[in-house]
């Protein structure tokens, strides 16, 4: 609590709530599917979080670069089957996608997740990182984290 300020607003109002250019990094994990994409929740707070019901992807960007200075940061978790519209939303409001990581649940399962780092106002150039994996298999066990992600969480050997 003496670290963090919770502010409750609609998203789609963030730069009249703070104003222009205010901010140096952004983080954001926006609803990953539109109306016509996956199963909606009956639980309204999970259909609001997972899917653009009262906000699109493009409303997080717009504010997103509203309210970031020339040069500041955001990063965004969302669906790798958006990549194409994430990018051109971003580079629309003048943030240049530039770093990107993979996230597979298992080494031999499709990417369920993307990291990406914009910069507002810089050049063209992106890194694409090593994939990251979650979990591996071991026998007779579930969820068992990979190294890499136990030193993330600062749990590694």
């Amino acid at each position: 609590e003496e670290k963090i300020d919770i502010i409750e607003g609609d998203i789609k109002s963030t730069s009249d709530i703070f104003g222009k250019s205010v901010m140096d990094v952004i983080t954001c994990n926006p609803p990953y599917m539109t109306n016509k994409h996956g199963l909606k929740n009956p639980n309204d707070a999970k259909a609001y979080a997972r899917h653009e019901i009262l906000c699109t992807l493009e409303d997080v960007v717009r504010e997103t670069a509203s309210v970031l200075r020339p040069m500041g940061r955001c990063y965004f978790v969302h669906r790798p089957f958006r990549l194409v519209e994430i990018f051109e939303v971003m580079r629309k409001y003048k943030i240049e996608p530039k770093r990107m990581r993979l996230v597979y649940p298992y080494v031999d399962k499709e990417a369920n997740m993307v990291l990406i780092e914009g910069i507002k106002g810089a050049n063209s150039y992106m890194v694409v990182e090593k994939p990251l994996i979650v979990y591996e298999r071991v026998e007779g066990k579930t969820g068992v984290y990979t190294k890499e992600l136990l030193e993330m969480y600062g749990m590694g050997e």
